[in-house]
């Protein structure tokens, strides 16, 4: 496969991520997608570094990581240590889903908060999103606990294999 990169979000992408959030895929998971738009784009809160990833030169998903400890919504978040980061992802048009590509970025995306870093990442599909489930296992997440409606799961830098980055 190609390089996987990652391009901050510009006021440019809010058409493109308007349509993907809009989609049938995102839109079981994702809310209202003028309401995400609207979180996503308010950078001045510091919580979140929202990109777009792109495989060679197509954009393929939006992924964001954010600071879980800066999440007062969330019980299970508070006490997670300053340097763990919280990760969420959507891929774009439906033509990728089901080919690898989640793993793929979730694998860069991983290494590249590692590098910067992160010393644990954790992300929490709802419990019956089995291919998000399966896409973040496939990455080397692992289940660690639940909360409510989802599975908590996470990453540490020694679950990476770097050789196949």
């Amino acid at each position: 496969m190609a390089a996987v990169k990652f391009l901050k979000l510009a006021e440019s992408h809010r058409d493109m991520l308007r349509a993907w959030l809009s989609s049938a895929h995102a839109q079981a998971w994702w809310g209202e997608v003028e309401d995400e738009l609207r979180d996503i784009y308010a950078l001045e809160q510091g919580e979140h570094e929202p990109y777009i990833a792109y495989v060679g030169e197509e954009p393929i998903a939006y992924i964001q990581a954010y600071r879980p400890t800066k999440h007062p919504d969330y019980p299970w978040q508070h006490q997670l240590s300053t340097t763990t980061r919280g990760i969420d992802i959507t891929i774009g048009p439906e033509t990728y889903l089901g080919k690898g590509y989640g793993t793929l970025i979730m694998k860069h995306f991983a290494a590249k908060l590692f590098v910067e870093g992160a010393t644990r990442l954790v992300i929490d599909p709802a419990k019956i999103n089995l291919r998000a489930i399966q896409c973040y296992m496939k990455a080397g997440f692992t289940p660690y606990d639940q909360y409510e409606n989802d599975l908590l799961m996470e990453l540490l830098p020694e679950d990476i294999d770097y050789n196949y980055i």
